[in-house]
């Protein structure tokens, strides 16, 4: 963020204020603006603008409530060319913009104003901030002002911004964090709505055609929408989180190092590994149906070998106060075995157990030999909240969720089951779930016991617990505590 202070503004800032030495500019003298809607031009263009502007004034409302007590602000919303469509929020600040001429309908211009958060935000694509003596007019010098652009996230249209306006005095860091979160907020229900169409006109072709042509292309219809949707916002959220971060970090602590930089720093290397997650998952995703994946097998004491996956996780399920524990009927099972895949559906099995089991409750891990049929069980039991019968194909089908409220309960893409049924499958073995609501679930993943290969595994495992540590970072980048 911008001070005025020696640290230095950025280069569009820079840019800004000598193009306005230039015009020749008065700072106790702003000008009118001259781009002004007519009231019909206006009224035609909320009306184009009408659900835009219901999304963006349901989620500034909410900005605005949250804030009301502590901080009084104004939120305005401009178009795609800097039309002010609406404002919102504290009628002071609102009386003060109206006196500078700043109403629906007028366009932001640096050559008007002196400053232009807006058009600097449309034209620059990217959340900016300008405080204090960074406005060139005095009239301005007691205001903050933060803008962030917003588009359709599938085709990337730039459909206007947000801009808010506070005190300095009242200023709050974390307001840019917010607005762009926010932003992100209005862009996925923009979407959603604009992909809700699409799949209701496709349904209603789909009708016109041979039932079981209709049956695939709905499918198809359908699952192509969610996997766009899921994955865009998926990737788009840890982006922006990032990204603000990093300019808390650059703006804000520049020249300091509290524990607020460390906080920071924390959620960068969180929402990267998150982020990292999700390719990895869509890439096995892809290559686990092109059956283009490779087996790399390995001797391996699966009992030695889950023990240390249970240990290495305890952290996470401490800090839940979740008792983790780990039990077995046999000291030691030599197999081989493709030992990092296997690290990935145990690790994929103890993430969801911890983030779906309440502060307080048990995971356990058992590892059982089968001499019958030679075959092992490795079973994950929890005390969270539960599947229903009904729904146990479902949650291993892609972007499968036994209730769309999960998401908000924990992240997730909801391809994770999808993985370990693949890669179960990939080892020759099979998974099951048994589980009753509000009691717990249990995870069994049943694997044959293979005879050992020969093989140079002195070197190989070299690397094995610093993959461990990496596997568990990444697997376990959701869950925030």
């Amino acid at each position: 963020m911008l001070q005025h202070t020696s640290v230095e503004e950025a280069s569009y800032i820079c840019e800004s204020k000598n193009k306005c030495k230039e015009l020749g500019m008065n700072p106790n003298e702003p000008r009118m603006p001259k781009s002004v809607m007519t009231e019909e031009e206006l009224a035609r263009k909320k009306e184009d603008y009408k659900e835009i502007l219901e999304v963006v004034t349901f989620f500034s409302e909410k900005i605005i409530k949250s804030l009301e007590k502590s901080t009084p602000i104004l939120v305005a919303v401009s178009d795609e060319k800097g039309y002010l469509l609406e404002t919102l929020g504290d009628e002071a600040i609102k009386g003060t913009m109206l006196q500078l001429g700043i109403k629906p309908g007028i366009q932001f211009t640096e050559e008007d104003m002196g400053t232009n958060v807006v058009s600097l935000t449309l034209e620059q694509n990217q959340p900016i901030q300008l405080i204090g003596s960074n406005h060139y007019h005095t009239f301005l010098h007691g205001t903050a002002c933060y803008g962030v652009p917003f588009h359709y996230s599938d085709d990337d249209n730039l459909l206007g911004s947000i801009c808010i306006m506070t005190a300095v005095i009242l200023h709050n860091p974390f307001f840019l964090t917010t607005l762009t979160t926010v932003v992100d907020a209005i862009e996925r229900e923009l979407l959603l709505r604009k992909q809700n169409r699409k799949i209701n006109k496709q349904q209603e072709l789909l009708y016109m055609a041979e039932r079981k042509q209709r049956e695939l292309l709905e499918k198809d219809l359908i699952m192509k929408d969610e996997f766009i949707t899921t994955i865009t916002h998926e990737f788009k959220t840890p982006i922006n989180v990032i990204y603000s971060a990093i300019q808390l970090i650059e703006h804000v602590y520049i020249k300091l190092i509290p524990k607020q930089v460390r906080n920071l720093i924390t959620s960068i290397k969180r929402n990267t590994f998150r982020q990292l997650r999700l390719v990895n998952n869509l890439l096995d995703i892809t290559r686990l149906h092109s059956e283009q994946y490779k087996l790399n097998m390995r001797n391996v004491d699966i009992v030695f070998l889950t023990k240390s996956i249970v240990e290495s996780v305890k952290e996470y399920a401490g800090q839940k106060k979740i008792n983790l524990c780990f039990e077995t009927n046999v000291d030691s099972i030599r197999t081989a075995i493709d030992d990092e895949k296997y690290e990935r559906i145990v690790l994929n099995l103890l993430s969801n157990a911890i983030k779906f089991t309440n502060e307080g409750g048990s995971i356990t891990v058992k590892v059982k030999e089968n001499t019958s049929d030679k075959t092992l069980d490795i079973s994950v039991s929890d005390t969270g909240i539960g599947i229903p019968k009904e729904k146990y194909e479902m949650i291993f089908e892609r972007f499968g969720q036994v209730d769309s409220n999960l998401s908000r309960q924990a992240e997730g893409s909801g391809i994770g089951l999808t993985i370990v049924k693949l890669l179960t499958e990939i080892l020759e073995g099979k998974i099951r779930v048994d589980s009753e609501v509000n009691i717990g679930s249990t995870f069994m993943v049943t694997l044959p016991i293979k005879e050992e290969i020969t093989e140079k595994e002195i070197e190989i495992f070299l690397d094995a617990d610093n993959r461990l540590i990496n596997a568990i970072n990444v697997e376990f980048s959701d869950i925030y505590f």
